[in-house]
């Protein structure tokens, strides 16, 4: 009995600190969003993965050049909807603290129907309107 409730204790205690260790997403699943990059350059590249997306983000001039091919570049507002976040994946040496890796759907344009992962800095929700009035 002793020994159970010590087990009891010790897995109260990993899965709070556990909780507590781990950061959310800003943005959820499905939510609808547009994709927009900086004020300098408002493309996004939407990388075929995330361990791709972070090896650019982090890597020389000559690893971002290899990696490139593995992106395509979108237009400023392009519609998507999220299907995966993962809190803090991506550390660039420019920001001070680490950024989300967002899987998207692009739901318009050219690149209609491609899955693909965007930083979380370049995600922006779209305000659902409210009910219509008559």
């Amino acid at each position: 009995m002793r020994n159970a409730r010590r087990i009891l204790a010790l897995l109260a205690l990993v899965a709070l600190a556990g909780g507590v260790a781990r950061a959310q997403c800003q943005i959820q699943r499905y939510e609808r969003v547009a994709l927009y990059g900086t004020t300098d350059d408002p493309d996004v590249l939407v990388w075929d993965s995330r361990l791709r997306m972070r090896g650019y983000e982090d890597g020389t001039f000559d690893e971002m050049n290899a990696l490139l091919p593995h992106a395509r570049l979108t237009p400023p507002g392009t519609r998507a909807e999220v299907q995966a976040c993962v809190s803090g994946y991506v550390q660039p040496p420019y920001m001070k603290t680490p950024d989300d890796a967002i899987g998207v759907l692009i739901m318009n344009g050219p690149l209609r129907g491609l899955y693909g992962w965007v930083l979380g800095s370049e995600v922006r929700s779209i305000a659902h309107p409210g009910p219509r009035r008559r």
